[in-house]
């Protein structure tokens, strides 16, 4: 028996497109900055078109978790030692591209 996921994924995709065709409006009827809650995973094309249709804010809390806390557990994993300004540093330069990439993205 087919399982029901792809129709989820295609439902999920379809909302996400639709709601991008709609932004515009929204901001034009709504007295509030609209924000994008929830940014992870969502493709950098679709991304520079919600911010150009009208969502002001965008939320990357998670993507910098996860740029943080990789580089950590990486070296946790293979260290020895414990001073934790190696691995920090390594978790700092991984956060700072994460938001130069973002930036390019949604900023130009």
């Amino acid at each position: 028996m087919a399982t029901q996921e792809p129709k989820t994924i295609a439902l999920l995709l379809y909302s996400r497109l639709a709601l991008l065709n709609i932004f515009g409006s929204l901001q034009a009827e709504l007295p509030v900055p609209l924000v994008l809650h929830g940014s992870s995973g969502v493709p950098d094309d679709e991304l520079r078109a919600a911010v150009a249709g009208g969502i002001a804010n965008v939320n990357i809390g998670t993507a910098l978790n996860i740029a943080y806390t990789g580089p950590v557990r990486d070296a946790l994993d293979t260290q020895t030692g414990v001073d934790p300004r190696t691995y920090l540093a390594a978790a700092r330069d991984a956060m700072t591209r994460t938001v130069s990439h973002l930036l390019t993205v949604l900023v130009g």
